[in-house]
This record gives C-alpha cells, structure tokens and sequence, in this order.
C-alpha cells in the first residue's frame, strides 16, 4: 500500500537532488577559480621538450612550473639540481628570458601576455568544462527520476507524491543549470576581455544575468570584465 503523502516523502527525493545540485555547483566554481589567463603560459611552457641523456622529455616531467605572484613571472622549480642549467638553457634558446641562483633549483622567467589564440582555447575549455557541468546536472535529475520511479512501482510513494518531487527536482535543475551556466560566461568573459564575442546560443540571453551580476557585486569592478587580458 502506498504510503500516506507527508513532507517527509516528499522532501526525501527532492532535498537529496537540490543538495546534489549544490556540491556540483561549488565544486564548479572552485574549478573557475583556478582557471586563469596565466595557464596558457604555463601549457606551453609543460610542453618544451627537453633533451636529457639524449632523450627528449617534456618539461613537466622534469619541473613544476607556477605563476605564484605575476601572471607574467614564470617560476619554474626543477627537481634535480642536475638538470637545473640544462632546463635553463632550452627556456633561453625558446625565446624566454630565464634567472636562477647558483644552486637553486628555481628559475625565474618572464613571459608575455597570453596571446589571443592562447586565451581563446582557455576560453574553448571552460565551455567544454561548462557543457560537462549541465551533463553531470543532467545525470543527477535522471538518476533521481529513476529512482522516484521505482518508488512508485514498489508502492513505496504514491504517483501524486512522486509528481511534486519531480516537479521541484525539475524546477531546480533548470535553476542550477542556469546558475552554471553564468559562471562559466563570466570566467569566459574575464579571461577573453576585449576579445570576448558570444559563442555558445545562450550566451547573449545570458550576458544580461552576468552583467547585472557583475555590477551588485563589490568585489568585481563592472568598468573592467576582464582581471587578466585586457
């Protein structure tokens, strides 16, 4: 027999879905932040191939590379001293001016801005990373859809149980979705700067949202989208 309809069937279903919604949304925003204009730098720099013993091996095999303080300061920690003046020699020879400190393992490099193309795959990855982010959305509400489904087979909660939670799953996915979407146009729009034109079909629709939102909050200023490109 089907259990008598109370909040607690309801909300059993309904607060897991929104819950989930919610981790997934933090763990996305987390991931904005450490996307920056800097790790276009950073990527070329992974992908310098350096010769050891006669052996080409990729920068990142052999050092760590970070931009800690400056976007355009490189610090690039080796982690054998012996290939220290060797990793050195192969950043000068790619066109990049390099420093260390005699028995240091870091070298400091200066680089240039990101160019347009660089920022410009940056900004292909958090639309990659935004898509993915309406996938995993997605994949919550189905799962709880098929769970509230074999619920109401197994006669543990009634159809007009199981049709209010559906109802608040689905009317909060489309809020969560929305809400990842804008994130993920507001990091396109501060790493693209003057470079930045709509891309996706909802970018437009969108703009408006992330424009009012840049201007209500006090830690961005609404006079310059972009921290790192323009």
């Amino acid at each position: 027999m089907a259990e008598q309809l109370t909040a607690e069937n309801l909300e059993s279903y309904s607060i897991e879905a929104i819950s989930n919604y919610g981790r997934a949304i933090e763990d996305f925003s987390d991931l904005l932040v450490s996307i920056k204009s800097e790790d276009a730098n950073v990527s070329v720099f992974n992908s310098l191939y350096i010769m050891i013993e006669g052996k080409k091996r990729r920068l990142y095999d052999l050092a760590n590379v970070e931009s800690p303080e400056d976007p355009l300061k490189l610090e690039v920690m080796v982690y054998s001293r012996e290939n220290v003046d060797i990793v050195k020699e192969t950043i000068k020879e790619s066109g990049f001016p390099a420093k260390s400190e005699q028995g240091s393992q870091y070298i400091n490099v200066r680089v240039p801005p990101p160019s347009r193309m660089q920022l410009e795959e940056i900004a292909d990855d958090l639309i990659r990373r935004t898509n993915g982010m309406t996938s995993r959305l997605m994949k919550l509400k189905t799962n709880t859809g098929l769970r509230i489904r074999a619920a109401v087979q197994n006669e543990f909660i009634d159809t007009r149980v199981a049709t209010l939670s559906t109802r608040k799953i689905d009317g909060a996915y489309e809020r969560f979705n929305k809400e990842a979407r804008i994130l993920g146009l507001l990091r396109r729009k501060q790493i693209l700067g003057k470079y930045f034109k709509p891309q996706e079909k909802d970018d437009e629709t969108l703009s408006k949202d992330v424009n009012l939102f840049i201007k209500l909050n006090k830690n961005i200023d609404p006079n310059d989208l972009s921290d790192e490109a323009a």
